[in-house]
């Protein structure tokens, strides 16, 4: 078996359950008919609507439901590449469309933190940028140049 074939495959794989978690339809669609005649295609078509099923009620998080349907959408794929050659050039097509349409679906993350309580600090990264707040209020363990020179070192001290 060609290495070609191998990367082909397993990227297909990973593509495709990618399209599938995130609900792509569009090229996902036309994979069945790589598949040569009528009852292939209609057996690619349930088995690409099961692995959708699948994916749906396991969830995001659900990393070996993906990897499982992964594998096997992969051995789909390099026994259709070994059987017919010809479909390799329409499978890189789909790919490529299938990654261009995952590039442009924007996966959004929601964070919520709270701090309360005197001295209470909140911070996270968003888009790869460093928020960080706190209390304003210049409190035990402030710099001196917060608490004002009243409090400093030798206030009040005769000079």
């Amino acid at each position: 078996m060609s290495d070609v074939v191998e990367n082909l495959a397993n990227e297909g794989g990973r593509v495709l359950v990618t399209a599938l978690a995130t609900g792509l339809v569009g090229a996902v669609r036309r994979i069945p008919q790589l598949w040569r005649g009528v009852s292939a295609e209609e057996r690619m078509t349930a088995e690409l609507e099961r692995s959708a099923g699948e994916l749906a009620s396991a969830g995001p998080e659900d990393t070996i439901a993906r990897s499982r349907v992964a594998i096997a959408w992969e051995t789909r794929l390099r026994d259709l590449l070994l059987a017919v050659p010809e479909a390799r050039p329409e499978l890189e097509a789909l790919l490529a469309e299938l990654r261009q349409e995952h590039a442009l679906v924007r996966q959004t993350t929601t964070q919520h933190i709270t701090a309360s309580g005197s001295n209470s600090l909140a911070q996270g990264v968003i888009g790869g940028n460093i928020y960080h707040t706190g209390a304003s209020a210049a409190g035990p363990g402030a710099a001196p140049h917060d608490r004002g020179a009243q409090d400093g070192p030798g206030a009040g001290a005769a000079g």
